[in-house]
């Protein structure tokens, strides 16, 4: 009898946090709070990996990437690295309820960005104007297996802090410049 309800507890446990949601999930190894009720001019901003707080702490990248959201709620997703300019990599519409924002790729995205399509925004508690992006997927998900001593830093290292924000009066040339100088649709569809 004691092997059987060991097995039920396993079992009542596994489905315990196969049903967890991601904010409890990400609060079960740190401290972070919801962004909500944001209006798009609000939400909007340019979210960056590596964050400029994780350059301070570990020293320049050889790459990464940005997410630029829009007041007008299109975004244009970027990559860099040491030896590939700024190349936009998806580009799109975006939607933010509750606390989870939401991607749709334009229909011109024919290859796979290879980017989560949700995201949590959250924010330390101690850093109440910050938002930072995690990817429910992925992102999510390296986070809890590689959370160790340090989760606050494993949160900064997997997620998307906004570094700046954006307004609407500067969204037309912003969005005009990355397009015009990181767009190369051509070079994507090559891929297999």
């Amino acid at each position: 009898m004691g092997l059987v309800t060991f097995l039920v507890v396993v079992v009542q446990l596994v489905s315990i946090q196969s049903i967890a949601s991601p904010m409890e999930r990400l609060r079960a190894k740190t401290a972070v709070e919801s962004v909500k009720n944001l209006t798009p001019v609000q939400f909007a901003g340019q979210y960056a990996h590596p964050s400029k707080e994780v350059v301070k702490r570990v020293g320049p990248p050889l790459s990464g990437n940005s997410l630029y959201l829009f007041p007008d709620k299109t975004y244009v997703y970027c990559e860099w690295s040491d030896i590939l300019p700024n190349t936009v990599y998806d580009k799109g519409t975006w939607n933010f309820s509750g606390n989870v924002l939401e991607l749709k790729s334009a229909q011109e995205i024919s290859w796979n960005p290879e980017l989560e399509r949700r995201f949590l925004a959250v924010h330390r508690p101690t850093h109440v104007d910050e938002i930072l992006l995690v990817g429910i997927g992925k992102e999510l998900s390296y986070f809890e297996r590689e959370a160790g001593d340090d989760p606050e830093f494993m949160l900064l290292i997997v997620a998307r802090q906004r570094d700046a924000t954006i307004s609407q009066t500067e969204t037309p040339t912003l969005k005009s410049n990355l397009m015009r100088e990181g767009w190369k649709p051509n070079e994507f569809r090559k891929w297999p």
